[in-house]
């Protein structure tokens, strides 16, 4: 109910702008025009989880899952197996009565970073290490890799909004929030990551993200006769833990 108030104030506000020209039609017509065309927008509105899965491991704090993902060439696409859970500072309760204390709802440590106080170890930690058995992790994992798959399946094909380069590789992150029946829901894709999320205590994981994404480009880019064995070897490794999701021509690998 609030939301619709919200977009209700917004959209009469937009409406009242709009009554305002019409008065002046006559003599105004080209600088309404121009005032019709700075005002268009676009709206996305998700659905919002109001369940999501909580661990007592960590006083039942809504956490989301940040996942690197490398894009290569026109088009493979790789997810980076060591992915961060970022919870939120409170603990979180699925009342309306809560839904002020935006720190029981909002995970993002760039937030988080700025308060007195402020703990990254609690903020951030390995997926892998969550506290759940380990089948309900490959779960999330596995629905996770075929969202990724399905969105780059969708935008592949809109070539005037996603454009790939054959000779580029590009870096984004995913992130994505599990509800209580450990269903996985995509919450946003980021062009340009925060890698700082990631903090210092974890920023191996950043780390070997790049290492793979250089080893990638290496292997793909590079003529076979530039590189020796040992080199094939340690770029091979480097990229252990890159698994391709999706490849172009809606050739899914997932």
């Amino acid at each position: 109910e609030r939301l619709l108030e919200l977009l209700e104030t917004e959209f009469q506000s937009d409406d009242e702008e709009d009554d305002d020209d019409d008065d002046n039609e006559a003599s105004e017509n080209a600088e309404r025009s121009y005032h019709a065309v700075s005002q268009i927008r676009e709206w996305v509105i998700q659905r919002y989880i109001n369940r999501p899965l909580l661990l007592e491991s960590h006083q039942n704090r809504k956490f989301h899952i940040r996942t690197y993902v490398l894009a290569v060439g026109d088009l493979r696409v790789y997810v980076y197996r060591h992915m961060l859970a970022l919870f939120a500072p409170h603990p979180y309760a699925a009342s309306a009565s809560k839904l002020d204390d935006q720190r029981a709802h909002l995970t993002n440590t760039c937030l988080q970073a700025k308060s007195a106080g402020f703990d990254e170890s609690a903020a951030v930690c390995l997926f892998w290490e969550l506290d759940l058995p380990r089948h309900k992790l490959e779960h999330i994992f596995d629905q996770l890799c075929r969202i990724l798959a399905d969105t780059f399946t969708a935008v592949s094909s809109e070539s005037t909004s996603f454009q790939t380069w054959s000779n580029c590789l590009e870096q984004f992150g995913f992130d994505f929030i599990i509800d209580e029946d450990c269903r996985v829901y995509l919450l946003e894709a980021n062009a340009y990551p925060d890698f700082k999320q990631t903090g210092d205590q974890l920023k191996f994981v950043v780390e070997g993200f790049m290492d793979a994404s250089v080893a990638m480009a290496a292997t793909k880019f590079l003529l076979d006769d530039c590189l020796d064995e040992q080199t094939t070897a340690v770029a091979s490794t480097a990229c252990a833990d890159l698994l391709e999701v999706f490849a172009h021509k809606n050739e899914r690998r997932w």
